[in-house]
């Protein structure tokens, strides 16, 4: 299926370009605050976030993968991304999301999220979904628990270069 557009009060949620790589590199990728939060590494060039957009095309338009960028209405403003995954090993979608540090605490993310649950239940038939957040950041887990989210466990996550990781909080979702 296509990737669609929805549409929140506040957002747009389209599918992410490699032409919105510059934006999105300096709005998050490369933002510190923002990335220690994050399983994915620092981008430290353009070209971290250029390959990461390019794998993103790739699989646009799978029933297993969806993204989407999160377009502030009332700005015409890339703010952040998120969507779903399909994780083999545990048979299920996992939800991930991320929005600039300059969105934080006005439920942007949470509306994003709504959207995104409701797009995979109703859209898709997806029964069950899990989510995990940085255990240093429960203002992601705050968002997971308002959308039906039931806490797991607590598990190591290393980063995905290897390098360093974090404890993360896992939830899951029955829909």
């Amino acid at each position: 299926m296509e990737t669609p557009i929805l549409q929140t009060n506040r957002l747009v949620l389209r599918p992410l370009k490699l032409n919105d790589a510059e934006h999105v590199f300096k709005s998050w990728t490369s933002d510190p605050d923002v990335v220690k939060y994050m399983q994915w590494d620092l981008h430290e060039n353009l070209w971290d976030t250029e390959e990461w957009l390019a794998s993103e095309e790739d699989s646009i338009d799978n029933d297993e993968n969806y993204n989407w960028g999160f377009v502030l209405k009332e700005t015409n403003s890339l703010i952040g991304s998120g969507g779903f995954q399909f994780d083999r090993e545990r048979n299920m979608h996992e939800i991930g999301y991320v929005i600039m540090k300059k969105y934080w605490g006005q439920g942007i993310a949470s509306e994003a999220v709504e959207k995104i649950i409701s797009f995979a239940k109703n859209t898709l038939g997806i029964k069950r979904m899990y989510g995990k957040h940085a255990k240093d950041n429960p203002a992601s887990g705050r968002i997971l628990q308002k959308h039906g989210f039931v806490f797991k466990k607590e598990k190591y996550y290393p980063k995905l270069s290897g390098i360093s990781g974090f404890m993360c909080k896992e939830w899951i979702l029955r829909l």
